[in-house]
């Protein structure tokens, strides 16, 4: 018998059917898989709609309707509402039919990939960067140019509600909403600022002032040092970061109303050091006196809080370490806004001398003169060691100010608004559209600064000076959209709409909140008004220009936030019994600086990308160099300074050795895989796992009893559904696992159990510990490094990355990948590529 066989497409279920016609030929139907439309429809009328259907709606949910392709809210919580019970096994209940593992798992692959397709089509903005305004960060640096105005000590945006992100992103325009409270905030911060930088109206007279042998102490030490020498001097004990701070901020009681007014202070301080010697056992007293002891300068305003203690604008103005030996002077240049008033702290000083003064005593009782030796309670044994110990400690002798020198008149503040020549009520116009021009990032149209002319001049016909008017006036410009968005649609020409490209302005602005966080500067303007700027080459030109300024610092800062999320170090902070050192020597800043300086070192040398993966080196100091134990690598004499540092070990170096990386991904008590492989997906690779049901219990990393981390995760994976997830995530995270959660190095967990750092990825690549994953990562390179430049781009851009911009990103990567990604030439392909000129 002949037969023949003919194939047929067919929207059947995934199996053969053979049919035998009239003995003469079989009919094979090899169909096609179903859409996932009729899947999910099957699957559900099969195992839910007899519960969730047109009948009857448990729970207040119907499924039998269920279109995946819908493009709204309720679809999505519908749509992960059922991978969620189908993952947890919670649905179908246990008395219904059970669908088969690999039926129900293919389901919630469908459906997630449904939900994915479905939140990105939400998300889309068309690829159009939608109108966005400054964020928090942005409107000071801004202000600060606008002004030439010091932000350090004045911050009028502490009121502004947070800034919402997008993928960590902090500048994406459709999630920074502006609310009535927000333009509220915006009308008393132009008060505030303008009324800051006009506050001068005649030139300061520099002052004097001196402060010796009464140097009154926090309520707790003062008895004691009213005791001990009659409060002669100013002792500083404790570390900025103590918990329980006594003497770690050390104000000056007779200048709590501060400098009179804004500007440069010399500030001498007659000081030595006191006990580097100590004999007191060093794990007691928790301080390294192998270094100098180090004096900071930190401002206070009485009118914020209590001076001894934190304080939330309080930036190092100077530091120096102190000699050893008799006093000796010491001599600072710093800013003071008015109001404020220097407070001394001990950076490198004991972790918390409170509980000290006990331990101390009871070890070394017999250093203490024998009338002392009886004293009994924390009061008691504070005096005694005040006055006849030995703890380490920084003794002030006498603190001279002088200022405001150096004076340039008229302040910068208002030679930025007004040249070099005074207000006069003529110069109005004139100097609202030159300020006009500078804060809305392009020429102002005669009808705008006609309508700010019609407000200054009903405020002098109410009564005000002409300045007063000329001021309100400024303040409306800082409250008006021009200033407040970037380059309104309404306020791009026609042409540049017509062709939908950006014009010189908006890409001059684009550049700038890219590279500098703030405003184009002159030369970018003037590049904008000619519009060189459009041309590619001096486009690349400008962005070299850009990242060679100082101001480009504020790029580093902004993206790190947004890439690696270490805006976030800190919001878990470490166990402070456990890791002592984080608080002991401010290792939170430290952390974030030595990111910053790597990355600034690529940029600098256009090194590659891959240094983020591969690189033997990074920038300490001393207590960083202690965390990571390299210590001899950096001198304790200079301790407190940042210094390339090469690895002999292969673990350090590279994000993956960072502090600031593996403390924002720990969770300040101990190490999760789950944690660390996430952060990795999300930060190192970009590919997110999809979000956990909202159910499913918190995975305890506490691994001091019999169960270790490995066997913890092991059983979350038994079930089907959690290993698709978990098997992308967790090999990552235990690559990460002999780093501790501040990353020091750890070979076993406080159970003495041993750490197995080894994984298998989902592509079978094998690796035994941190070390063998960065070779696997390196293998797959290109990877890496369209993250990194799809990160760069929606960062540039202000709005998310979408599939349709995956040709250009293909380009841009083209530029580069030939000498290996070089970290300033990928910035520069970024600017110059199609994306970042489009609205």
């Amino acid at each position: 018998m002949q037969y023949q066989t003919i194939a047929l497409s067919s929207r059947m279920p995934a199996v053969r059917y053979t049919l035998l016609f009239a003995g003469c030929f079989v009919v094979t139907f090899a169909p096609t898989l179903a859409t996932a439309d009729e899947r999910v429809a099957a699957f559900l009328a099969n195992y839910c709609v007899d519960c969730h259907g047109a009948a009857t709606q448990k729970g207040e949910r119907r499924f039998d309707q269920l279109d995946l392709a819908a493009e709204q809210e309720d679809s999505l919580f519908d749509i992960q509402d059922i991978i969620d019970q189908l993952t947890l096994g919670e649905m179908p209940p246990e008395e219904s039919a059970q669908p088969p593992v690999p039926e129900r798992q293919a389901l919630i692959d469908a459906l997630t990939k449904a939900l994915a397709v479905t939140r990105a089509k939400l998300d889309s903005t068309g690829r159009q960067t939608v109108l966005r305004r400054l964020n928090r960060r942005e409107y000071l640096n801004t202000i600060g140019d606008l002004f030439e105005m010091d932000m350090s000590m004045f911050d009028p945006t502490t009121k502004f509600p947070r800034d919402n992100t997008a993928d960590q992103l902090d500048n994406v325009g459709d999630v920074l909403v502006t609310s009535g409270y927000l333009l509220e905030q915006y009308l008393i911060a132009a008060d505030e600022i303008v009324e800051k930088a006009f506050a001068l109206q005649q030139p300061p007279d520099e002052q004097s002032w001196t402060f010796k042998d009464r140097f009154p102490q926090q309520s707790e030490l003062d008895a004691a040092h009213r005791e001990a020498f009659d409060s002669r001097y100013l002792c500083l004990y404790d570390c900025p970061e103590a918990e329980r701070a006594e003497g770690a901020y050390g104000p000056l009681a007779d200048f709590l109303e501060g400098v009179p007014s804004d500007g440069i202070y010399e500030i001498r301080v007659l000081a030595q050091a006191m006990n580097r010697d100590s004999p007191y056992d060093r794990e007691i007293l928790r301080i390294d006196l192998d270094e100098p002891l180090r004096l900071g300068i930190v401002p206070g305003n009485a009118a914020v809080g209590e001076m001894h203690r934190v304080q939330p604008i309080q930036p190092l103005l100077a530091e120096s370490p102190i000699t050893d030996g008799d006093p000796e002077w010491y001599s600072f240049r710093v800013p003071l806004d008015r109001g404020y008033s220097p407070r001394f702290t001990f950076e490198n000083g004991m972790v918390e001398v409170r509980p000290t003064y006990a331990r101390v005593v009871r070890q070394h009782r017999d250093l203490l003169p024998e009338e002392l030796r009886q004293a009994t309670g924390i009061v008691q044994h504070r005096k005694a060691l005040i006055k006849a110990g030995y703890l380490p400690h920084i003794r002030i002798h006498e603190v001279q100010i002088r200022g405001p020198i150096d004076v340039v008149w008229p302040p910068r503040t208002q030679r930025a608004v007004l040249g070099e020549e005074p207000f006069v009520a003529e110069r109005t116009r004139e100097l609202l559209t030159r300020f006009a021009t500078r804060a809305y990032r392009r020429p102002p149209e005669p009808g705008e600064i006609d309508r700010l002319m019609v407000l200054v001049d009903a405020r002098v016909e109410n009564g005000q000076t002409p300045l007063d008017g000329f001021k309100d006036g400024l303040k409306a410009v800082l409250c008006s959209p021009a200033f407040l968005y970037l380059q309104p649609p309404d306020m791009t020409p026609a042409t540049d709409r017509a062709s939908n490209r950006l014009s010189a302005y908006g890409v001059a602005s684009r550049l700038s909140y890219f590279l500098w966080g703030s405003m184009p500067d002159e030369e970018l303007m003037r590049l904008a008004d000619s519009g060189e700027l459009l041309d590619p080459d001096r486009l690349r030109a400008e962005v070299r220009r850009l990242l060679a300024d100082d101001r480009s610092h504020a790029f580093i800062d902004g993206f790190l936030d947004s890439w690696l999320n270490l805006r976030a170090l800190g919001d878990m902070p470490p166990d402070r019994n456990a890791f002592e050192a984080y608080y002991a020597n401010g290792l939170e800043t430290d952390m974030r600086t030595e990111t910053r300086l790597f990355m600034a070192h690529l940029i600098e040398q256009d090194a590659s990308v891959l240094e983020f993966l591969r690189a033997d080196y990074s920038f300490l100091n001393r207590d960083l160099a202690k965390l990571y134990g390299v210590e001899d690598r950096v001198s304790p004499e200079d301790g407190h300074r940042f210094r390339q540092v090469t690895f002999d070990d292969a673990t350090r170096g590279g994000l993956l050795g960072q502090a600031s990386v593996l403390t924002v991904s720990a969770n300040g008590i101990e190490t999760s895989p789950v944690i660390r492989g996430v952060w990795m997906l999300e930060n190192v690779l970009g590919t997110p796992p999809a979000p956990p049901p909202d159910d499913v219990p918190a995975i305890d990393p506490d691994v001091r009893g019999a169960t270790s981390m490995r066997d913890l995760l092991e059983k979350h994976r038994s079930s089907p559904a959690c290993n698709d997830c978990h098997r992308r995530i967790d090999p990552l995270g235990f690559a990460l696992e002999n780093f501790d959660p501040i990353g020091r190095w750890r070979e076993r967990y406080e159970n003495k159990s041993k750490i197995d750092s080894s994984g298998q990825l989902p592509s079978g690549h094998t690796f035994e510990d941190v070390v063998g994953l960065k070779e696997v990562l390196l293998g797959r390179k290109e990877f890496f490094a369209r993250m990194l430049t799809e990160k760069l781009l929606a960062y540039g851009l202000g709005r998310r990355v979408e599939l349709a911009d995956r040709a250009e990103i293909d380009g841009i990567m083209e530029q580069v990948a030939s000498d290996n990604y070089p970290m300033r030439n990928l910035i520069e392909s970024v600017v110059v590529s199609e994306a970042f000129g489009r609205p």
